[in-house]
């Protein structure tokens, strides 16, 4: 029952942080656009920032399932596992999508004519506010890579442990049900 209260207030607490994040990016979007109107300097930056950052976010794509399967003993605790490591793909998969549209943004201000004032500036804000929302998202990534390499050394930790150990474990485990 303890671990249900915990789960609901991380989720809540995921929630607030998504729509703080989407009040802070719409804000910086339509207010700081002024300051990339012309600056390719800014747009470059940006743009470099976001090529380097989806390239270590597959790098953390392809380490997410490889500590559960060492970790896991058999089928049932693979299947049990299964959920947890789709949400965990699909939140980095959407945050990868949308460094790719935030880079798409970036083109797309580079291939409007100057003739079409009203529709670059609406790409300015977006491309503004999305980056400053992914650039906000993306600070879940440290943990995300903190929490695979401990998963994987708990993997490790597991298999090397001595037989006397796992017995004694399995039989403190079988007392308690």
């Amino acid at each position: 029952m303890h671990t249900e209260a915990k789960f609901v207030r991380s989720d809540w607490s995921r929630v607030a942080k998504i729509l703080l994040a989407i009040i802070v990016s719409c804000f910086v979007g339509y207010r700081f656009q002024p300051l990339i109107a012309g600056n390719s300097n800014a747009v470059n930056t940006v743009v470099t920032i976001f090529s380097i950052l989806a390239g270590f976010l597959i790098a953390v794509i392809t380490l997410i399932a490889e500590p559960i399967l060492k970790q896991a003993t058999d089928w049932k605790e693979l299947q049990l596992m299964k959920a947890t490591i789709r949400r965990q793909l699909l939140r980095q998969k959407l945050l990868f999508f949308l460094y790719l549209i935030t880079l798409g943004l970036a083109l797309a201000m580079f291939l409007t004519p100057s003739n079409f004032p009203a529709l670059l500036g609406w790409f300015q804000s977006v491309f503004l506010g999305l980056a400053t929302f992914v650039f906000l998202a993306s600070f879940s990534l440290p943990g995300s890579l903190m929490k695979i390499q401990m998963d994987r050394y708990d993997a490790a930790l597991e298999e090397t442990k001595p037989d006397a150990l796992k017995k004694a474990e399995k039989k403190a485990s079988l007392k308690k049900q």
